[in-house]
């Protein structure tokens, strides 16, 4: 690939990273705005609304699968970055990698299951105006693809720092 084109994908990948965590934060406000009107209507006024219940589940799960996304491409694994020190040198960068492969394949999963999920989902909300239930699980093959993709991004970025490093020991 040419650095022109490598320049606009990187690009398109930073416009598009910045989208998804604007999309969490107000998935985040919404959330917390539609359970605080919730609380207050149940518990001042007697009167909760039939919808926010449901509302703030589906934003929990939209803004969870897609900072899982998020944080697969900015490598934030908290718990396997803890390890990695611990571990002989080789290790991490093979667990590493074995790690992203597998969330790849999660996210092939999801990807996959997901779109026969959305697509089959007889039903609607009548809380939420009759929406039809295709709508809310359609974060399931976009979260699938978002995750395969950076896993897969991952992978790549991977073994191309393995290629350069042996490069560089090789005479």
């Amino acid at each position: 690939m040419n650095g022109d084109a490598t320049r606009a994908l990187l690009a398109f990948e930073h416009r598009a990273q910045g989208f998804l965590e604007i999309l969490c934060s107000v998935l985040l406000v919404a959330m917390v705005l539609v359970t605080g009107y919730t609380v207050v209507m149940r518990y001042a006024f007697h009167n909760p609304p039939f919808w926010g219940d449901t509302l703030t589940m589906f934003c929990n799960i939209w803004l969870v699968l897609i900072a899982y996304a998020i944080s697969v491409r900015k490598r934030d694994y908290i718990a396997m970055q803890g390890v990695y020190g611990l571990l002989p040198s080789g290790w991490p960068f093979a667990l590493n990698f074995i790690w992203n492969v597998m969330t790849a394949l999660f996210g092939a999963f999801l990807f996959w299951f997901g779109i026969a999920a959305a697509t089959n989902v007889p039903g609607s909300y009548w809380e939420l105006g009759g929406l039809p239930n295709k709508v809310p699980m359609a974060i399931m093959p976009i979260a699938g693809a978002l995750i395969m993709l950076a896993a897969l991004r991952n992978v790549a970025e991977d073994l191309a720092v393995r290629r350069a490093k042996r490069e560089l020991r090789a005479p």
